[in-house]
């Protein structure tokens, strides 16, 4: 068998920002390739003049989780990812409020992405930080500027690294806990 390549879709959870990157990676070594990157905005989307009628009918949750599906559906359409993969959901003590909205983001996500025969795999907060930035404790500048100079790691387009939002970094990190901590399951599912 030669080398073969696959894509991960890797998301930074979010009701306000939802940060996502496509990597490939390829059964020969641990290596990435960030193909693309991204940000949309459910909940500020949702805020919006346009929504202002099914926000007063449903409410704004709702209608942000609509949004978070409409765009994850678009990705899914056209990116066709091999895996998908999210942070997990978790208890931040400076915003304990935002546990609620990180559950109902990745149940449904899950939900999306099982409509299109995927499922997602949730990879805890701090194995995706220590995977990154050699510590279960970074913080987002943290993970951001550790992918710089990451050896395992290159983006396709150079300009990307000097662009790249917090989230869009969280989404990385994400994408490269998987290929790092779910390797054995990558290369069985590849090589099937």
């Amino acid at each position: 068998m030669g080398i073969k390549k696959y894509k991960i879709l890797a998301f930074d959870p979010g009701i306000g920002n939802t940060g996502w990157s496509l990597l490939e990676g390829n059964t020969a070594n641990g290596n990435l390739v960030v193909l693309k990157v991204g940000e949309f905005h459910p909940g500020p989307t949702s805020g919006l003049v346009r929504y202002r009628e099914e926000v007063e009918k449903f409410d704004k949750r709702t209608i942000s989780l609509t949004l978070l599906i409409e765009e994850e559906t678009t990705l899914f359409e056209t990116l066709k990812p091999d895996f998908v993969c999210c942070e997990d959901i978790y208890i931040s003590m400076a915003h304990p409020q935002a546990y609620g909205s990180l559950a109902m983001w990745v149940c449904t996500t899950k939900l999306t992405a099982w409509k299109f025969g995927y499922k997602v795999i949730a990879i805890p907060t701090k194995i995706c930080k220590q995977v990154i930035a050699g510590t279960g404790g970074a913080g987002k500048i943290d993970v951001r500027e550790a992918l710089s100079g990451n050896k395992k790691l290159t983006f396709k387009n150079e300009d990307m690294l000097l662009h790249i939002t917090e989230h869009e970094a969280d989404s990385i990190a994400v994408g490269a806990a998987l290929n790092d901590r779910y390797r054995d399951f990558i290369l069985a599912t590849i090589n099937q």
